[in-house]
């Protein structure tokens, strides 16, 4: 028996950028749930940020890359660490997320069940925001025989279990969207090539998903400048190259990120507008033309 030819199960990796002791839970809350975990971490120049890598360091893998190339460019060391390192599937996590006991364990468990396994390409847990759960203690695992799928046409990347033989047939992240729907441009392709997304409906994680506040029943996002600028831009991307295989989707995509839903929220709800604003409409024609 070669060892460098056994296959094995799962190498978790967490995109970090700036993190704070939220990273730590994330760590210990999936350290015992994986085969190994890496950290590509994007340039984090803050004291407190570095300390808390160095801690890390002493028992995780960490790359540190020399600029902060994006979420994408991160997943695909990530991805290609996985497949030079013999593994079968690729755990992609956000800084901030925090899991269950057991949770990978059942997932995979009720994976093997699938009638259609060997076309489901990604499969995850069903995420809830952290702003309206505090602790993981409140949440539980249910039995493997009362797990319930649902078909996604895109999953969120914190959480997502991904078979690392698929980049292989569809390609790696897309770098050049940097930050923004890099999840969902992974799922589009995996949906146009005929392979399946699932996500678990109950078996759950928590999630921060940025700074949301709640007002007049409408959730507000609260996304920087710069982040409402690649959200507009890529939402133009997804529209021009999945139209055809999403076209509801991409439509729905577009008008939320760039040309009604956002700009209307921004104006009515959140500060700093006239920055926010400009940069949608600057990502929209940069996405419009150089896209």
């Amino acid at each position: 028996m070669i060892p460098n030819t056994i296959k094995k199960q799962i190498c978790a990796v967490i995109v970090s950028y700036e993190p704070d002791e939220s990273i730590i839970k994330l760590y210990k809350s999936i350290k015992e749930q994986v085969d190994e975990v890496l950290i590509v971490d994007n340039a984090s120049s803050c004291k407190e940020s570095k300390d808390i890598l160095e801690i890390l360091s002493k028992d995780v893998k960490i790359i540190y890359n020399d600029n902060n190339y994006g979420i994408a460019k991160a997943l695909n060391q990530g991805a290609k660490y996985a497949i030079d390192n013999n593994y079968k599937w690729l755990l992609t996590l956000d800084q901030d997320s925090e899991f269950i006991q057991g949770t990978y364990s059942l997932l995979l468990n009720a994976y093997e069940l699938l009638p259609d396994k060997n076309k489901t390409m990604l499969i995850a847990p069903q995420y809830k925001e952290k702003i309206n759960i505090k602790t993981i203690n409140n949440i539980s695992l249910p039995d493997i025989k009362k797990i319930t799928w649902k078909n996604k046409s895109f999953i969120i990347t914190s959480g997502s279990l991904i078979k690392t033989e698929v980049f292989n047939l569809i390609g790696f992240f897309e770098e050049k969207l940097f930050i923004d729907k890099v999840d969902v441009d992974f799922c589009f392709k995996l949906k146009r090539k005929g392979y399946l997304c699932k996500i678990s409906k109950n078996i759950f994680f928590l999630q921060q998903l940025g700074n949301p506040k709640y007002k007049f029943l409408f959730k507000i996002a609260n996304l920087s400048p710069e982040r409402r600028y690649y959200s507009s831009k890529n939402a133009v991307y997804m529209f021009k190259t999945y139209f055809f295989c999403c076209p509801f989707k991409t439509l729905i995509m577009l008008f939320r990120s760039s040309l009604l839903f956002a700009p209307l929220k921004i104006l009515l709800f959140e500060k700093n507008k006239i920055k926010k604003i400009k940069n949608i409409y600057k990502g929209l024609i940069e996405g419009i033309f150089n896209y």
